[in-house]
């Protein structure tokens, strides 16, 4: 397929994105061994996902993504290389599980490799809201995307870490000019309806306080915050820290193990729904937090993109 309308695309060795081995060790500490006996059990219920394909001809013809097993709770992917439509050597696997929670984003950026088995994607949630995170499908989803598009996006996680956040999480800020600037930005974005303006340095420059309260120092409360911040290695972006509300609990089977799901929200801006991804723990220690309370932590995030986005009808 020629696509004319491709999003902006970075190349890198595939060594890059970092290494699966981690990933695969969050669901057992015998990954080694493990891992093997689970792809094997993928291949006895398998399923070929098509992504954004719509005729099997249009799959890439020289690889093969098989998950399974069928309708398992967590999925084991491998990506196949194929010859004369004949499996020749696997070149990655990963393990993937599945979040009810759909989003619309852009892809504004993919940072993929030569053989485009893997990619890392920006997306553009909104006009504040950046993610990166792991395409389960790029495999055969790579021909078909474009910049201009909106996609219906899922978004999950796996954590390496979690925390509760303290509910007296704050910090004390007695630095004159950071307590002229959080003032000064606090009143800006009241006059102007919580909208940044465009000259808001420039208004920032000139603010003056009205009383002699406002250059005191100040308490900043981060115990309610919601915050997330993508790795900083190139292919690594996936790799991200969040703070954020659990909003829903469940639980999955995962060969004789409990993992707990966690329904959490990675964006809350304002006049616009939240953003939620699922997070998934095996750790017993980590499965204890509850509906309402902030988290916070270190996950990899992993995105899947069946369709288009839902266009809406004008109201």
């Amino acid at each position: 397929m020629n696509n004319q309308n491709k999003p902006e695309i970075i190349i890198i060795e595939d060594q890059n994105f970092g290494s699966h081995i981690e990933h695969w060790s969050l669901l057992s500490p015998q990954a080694t061994t493990d891992v093997p006996k689970w792809l094997g059990m993928a291949l006895d219920a398998p399923i070929m996902p098509m992504g954004l394909c719509e005729k099997e001809c249009d799959m890439d013809q020289h690889m093969w993504l098989i998950q399974g097993p069928s309708h398992a709770e967590v999925m084991f992917n491998q990506i196949v290389s194929v010859e004369n439509n004949k499996p020749k050597a696997v070149k990655t696997a990963f393990p993937s599980f599945h979040s009810p929670y759909n989003c619309n984003a852009k892809i504004s950026r993919i940072i993929s490799c030569k053989s485009n088995t893997q990619a890392v994607l920006q997306l553009q949630l909104g006009p504040n809201s950046t993610v990166y995170a792991f395409d389960q499908l790029y495999s055969v989803n790579h021909d078909f995307y474009q910049a201009d598009e909106d996609y219906q996006v899922q978004l999950n996680g796996w954590a390496y870490a979690l925390e509760k956040v303290s509910d007296h999480d704050s910090i004390v800020v007695d630095d004159p000019a950071s307590i002229r600037h959080h003032h000064a930005l606090n009143d800006i974005l009241a006059e102007h309806d919580g909208v940044s303006p465009d000259n808001l340095q420039e208004l920032i420059d000139a603010w003056q306080p009205k009383t002699a309260e406002e250059l005191e120092p100040v308490t900043v409360d981060f115990s309610k915050m919601v915050a997330y911040l993508y790795g900083e290695t190139l292919g690594q972006e996936d790799e991200a820290w969040f703070q954020g509300k659990i909003v829903g609990k469940t639980n999955m089977p995962f060969m004789q193990q409990n993992f707990t799901l966690y329904d959490v929200t990675l964006f809350l801006e304002p006049d616009q729904p939240a953003t939620l991804i699922r997070i998934a723990t095996q750790e017993p220690e980590l499965q204890n937090f509850e509906i309402g309370q902030y988290i916070r932590g270190n996950i990899w995030v992993q995105a899947t993109i069946h369709s288009l986005a839902e266009q809406r009808s004008p109201e």
